[in-house]
């Protein structure tokens, strides 16, 4: 036999809700599942209480119906009875016997009523306080998600100090940069002077005799003006000589 929405209901309430809101998560995904799963369950639950709500409103319909039957043969016997016809009070046993299981009936109907209304006050109860911790629940939720935005965004700007710190620390590095560079820069000269000593090593013969004669000139007429400065002065000549 397939097993009704109430009886679901019944056994959600009574064990795996326990088991569900008993469950230890470790993640803000998982408690996200978690009130998924809750959510999911409290579902069932209304389903099964409409299914016993509209289970008792039948019994109340059939015991409407059982004590109308009652009041009319009730009326029927009495009318039978008060006829002052002995030939027909046994119709009206007949009709006694008729009240008689009605009212079986109005009594098994009133316990399965009475019975049935118990359960519904207690998944109804159930329900409220499943209704309590569902609320509650997306309350933590709130807080979880923001705390863990929060974290994220600490993380982030912690990632981002700790990159500038990075860069920062490595600006301590110019002073080997300049070294390097000098080093370049001396290895450049050194190599410049190389090729200029070079060139000037490899001039050809007619540029070194050019060379030779400008330097011979220069010379000689260096020598001339140390020799004209050297020269004493004429004396000068007496007036009227």
């Amino acid at each position: 036999m397939a097993q009704s929405l109430f009886e679901k209901a019944q056994l959600i309430v009574k064990s795996k809700l326990h088991a569900l809101l008993d469950k230890e998560v470790n993640t803000v995904e998982g408690y996200k599942q978690l009130i998924r799963d809750l959510e999911a369950a409290m579902a069932d639950v209304r389903s099964g209480l409409d299914e016993a709500i509209g289970t008792n409103t039948g019994y109340t319909r059939q015991l409407t119906d059982f004590n109308s039957q009652i009041a009319q043969k009730q009326a029927d016997i009495d009318l039978l009875l008060g006829d002052n016809d002995p030939s027909n009070d046994e119709s009206a046993v007949q009709l006694q016997l008729e009240v008689d299981q009605l009212q079986q009936q109005v009594a098994t109907y009133q316990g399965l009523s009475g019975e049935q209304q118990a359960q519904i006050t207690a998944i109804q109860q159930a329900l409220t306080q499943l209704e309590t911790k569902h609320q509650q629940m997306l309350t933590d939720l709130a807080k979880l998600t923001q705390t863990q935005a929060i974290a994220k965004a600490k993380n982030r700007a912690s990632s981002a100090v700790e990159a500038a710190t990075v860069a920062a620390d490595n600006a301590g590095s110019v002073d080997s940069i300049q070294a390097n560079l000098e080093h370049q820069k001396d290895v450049a000269d050194a190599r410049f002077d190389r090729v200029m000593g070079g060139l000037q090593a490899t001039q050809s013969p007619e540029e070194t005799a050019r060379l030779a004669r400008a330097k011979a000139a220069v010379a000689a007429r260096a020598a001339e003006i140390n020799k004209q400065a050297a020269a004493p002065e004429p004396e000068p000549t007496p007036a009227g000589a």
